[in-house]
């Protein structure tokens, strides 16, 4: 996609306002394409969306929702869900504005189904070899726990307003190890971050608060009808998709992946985001 500068916003969005029924605002930048492929399988056309804008991040993105005037300009801001989801902060009451029921836009694209479909292409087998291939169920099992704790301890961080821990800015992939076969994920490595961050919440509010905090939150994300749906998506769940397939012998670039699961996955678990943008679009 063409990289705009930032000065020529305003006048891009006026040139595609003919071309579309709602203008459309996410975090992201360089997510355009995959926000507009997401919106267009989300609602069949039944909304026209010819371009997706980014504003660089989650705040920016609700400030604009804050300040926008529906009445001159229909549109939808859409945000994920992140550390202030997991812990269970409720959605900003803004007009026009959509958080995705998960950490990420990317959790909800996850599937066995999708990832199995794109396994069965590229292996050339039916997608019931595909899905005893790929053994997704053992693969969730042989991460979840670990990455849930993980995640408990950064979203206890990030509510005690520890600040020596960086909690979204951290990936998974310091947190693997490199076999023959490719990277996996290190156990071990993901025992001491969660302690590192825990460790950092008791220096700041004492152990008491920080224990009862972090079970708190990890209580809440167990009992999630989908966990996965409280890890990183983006920066955890899709690059260990990305080295799991790449250990049965297919090598797929994450982006590729994102846009694939799109048009493959489950379309369901967006119908609240696909009724926000019809809403939005009547002016609702």
């Amino acid at each position: 996609m063409i990289k705009w500068p930032n000065r020529a916003g305003v006048a891009i969005r006026k040139l595609f306002e003919p071309l579309q029924d709602i203008d459309v605002y996410v975090e992201d930048e360089n997510d355009e394409a995959f926000y507009r492929c997401l919106l267009k399988s989300a609602v069949k056309n039944e909304v026209k969306v010819a371009r997706v804008f980014a504003l660089a991040g989650r705040d920016n993105v609700i400030y604009a929702a804050r300040i926008h005037n529906h009445q001159q300009r229909r549109a939808l801001f859409i945000i994920d869900g992140d550390l202030s989801w997991v812990k269970g902060e409720p959605t900003p009451k803004v007009r026009g504005l959509h958080c995705h029921d998960a950490y990420c836009v990317e959790n909800l694209i996850l599937c066995m189904e999708a990832i199995s479909l794109i396994l069965s292409q590229e292996a050339v087998i039916t997608e019931e070899d595909a899905i005893k291939l790929l053994a997704y169920d053992q693969w969730v099992q042989s991460i979840q726990i670990p990455l849930l704790e993980l995640f408990s301890a950064f979203a206890t961080a990030y509510e005690l307003a520890v600040p020596k821990v960086k909690t979204v800015s951290q990936t998974v992939h310091p947190m693997c190890t490199q076999q023959t076969s490719g990277k996996v994920l290190d156990i071990m490595k993901v025992v001491n971050a969660k302690n590192s961050a825990i460790k950092a919440a008791e220096d700041t509010v004492g152990s008491l608060v920080a224990s009862e905090t972090y079970e708190r939150i990890f209580t809440r994300l167990k009992n999630l009808p989908n966990p996965l749906d409280a890890i990183s998506g983006k920066d955890f769940l899709i690059p260990l998709i990305h080295f799991h397939l790449k250990f049965l012998g297919y090598q797929i670039k994450p982006k590729s992946i994102r846009i694939r699961l799109v048009s493959a996955g489950d379309m369901t678990r967006f119908e609240p985001l696909a009724n926000a943008l019809r809403q939005a679009a009547k002016g609702l």
